[in-house]
């Protein structure tokens, strides 16, 4: 059930991110505005900011950011608290910055999720396998070697060798002069 529910507001963001930021601005921002000059609201500012960051709405995060300090200085002007207006746009300037890295560092670290989920491939579930044959059947129902499947649906790379058994069955002679040599070799080596 929890689950459901988040993938459905994940769902939701995902689709209408820049909407949902524009009105949790405005949302805030009225929070902030009717609740007076005495109640102050800062930090949720940081919510819209991040959003937007983590979409990498990049510029519209920043502009968000000052933009919404900014209006704390406009809401002392309504409110008619001038006494005080260089501590004031102070006070907006710091929360201005500090916002707009939180949207930086918040931005760098949706790139790297996202560089990591594309780089980050893993088979999972149940892969159709021919028992005789061992190939597995893809998407199209298409039937593709191992090492070619894991190719095209991984980062995965392979390399060709030769396992002892195999090497027995199809190459029996260079196996045997093989297992000489190593016989040999290794009773020089005992030896010494």
């Amino acid at each position: 059930m929890f689950t459901k529910i988040t993938s459905a507001i994940k769902s939701l963001f995902d689709r209408f991110s820049l909407i949902l930021s524009f009105f949790t601005v405005i949302l805030v921002l009225s929070v902030d505005y009717f609740t007076g000059e005495p109640i102050q609201f800062p930090i949720f500012y940081a919510l819209p900011v991040g959003m937007l960051a983590w979409k990498n709405y990049k510029i519209t995060s920043y502009v968000t950011a000052i933009l919404m300090a900014s209006a704390r200085v406009f809401f002392h002007i309504l409110w008619k608290d001038e006494a005080f207006l260089f501590n004031i746009i102070s006070n907006a300037f710091i929360t201005s910055l500090a916002l707009s890295l939180y949207a930086f560092f918040l931005n760098k670290i949706s790139e790297k999720n996202e560089y990591l989920k594309k780089s980050v491939y893993m088979l999972e579930g149940i892969l159709p396998i021919c028992s005789v044959c061992k190939k597995i059947r893809d998407e199209d129902g298409n039937y593709q070697k191992v090492d070619e499947f894991i190719t095209n649906h991984s980062q995965a790379q392979f390399s060709n060798s030769l396992c002892p058994e195999c090497a027995k069955e199809f190459y029996p002679n260079y196996f045997k002069e093989k297992m000489k040599f190593k016989t040999k070799e290794s009773y020089k080596n005992d030896s010494n």
